[in-house]
């Protein structure tokens, strides 16, 4: 049996984890020779590599649309926490002129 597919083929999530399905299937088969084995073990790894990399994106692309977008602030205003952090020094950016 010939490895079908290259990990880097471009293959999407699920027809890596199907392709991966066929390799330990050919893996358990008494029949498959030693270099096959070899070669699958070899393309297996790749596509599970391949497959950590496709969910690491969609975790982070879920993650970025997760995060709630902030309304722009106008130019030169200073944040409530700034602004906090003025009164509770006692100074503010006006008064050291």
């Amino acid at each position: 049996m010939k490895s079908k597919a290259k990990a880097d083929d471009g293959l999407s999530f699920e027809q890596s984890t199907h392709r991966l399905e066929e390799i330990v299937q050919a893996i358990n088969n008494p029949e498959t020779g030693l270099e096959e084995m070899i070669a699958l073990v070899e393309e297996g790894l790749g596509l599970i590599r391949r497959s950590r990399q496709l969910l690491a994106r969609a975790e982070l692309k879920i993650k970025t649309l997760e995060v709630p977008q902030e309304e722009p602030e106008a130019p030169g205003a200073v944040s409530a926490p700034a602004r906090s952090a003025k009164k509770q020094s006692g100074y503010d950016e006006f008064s050291l002129l």
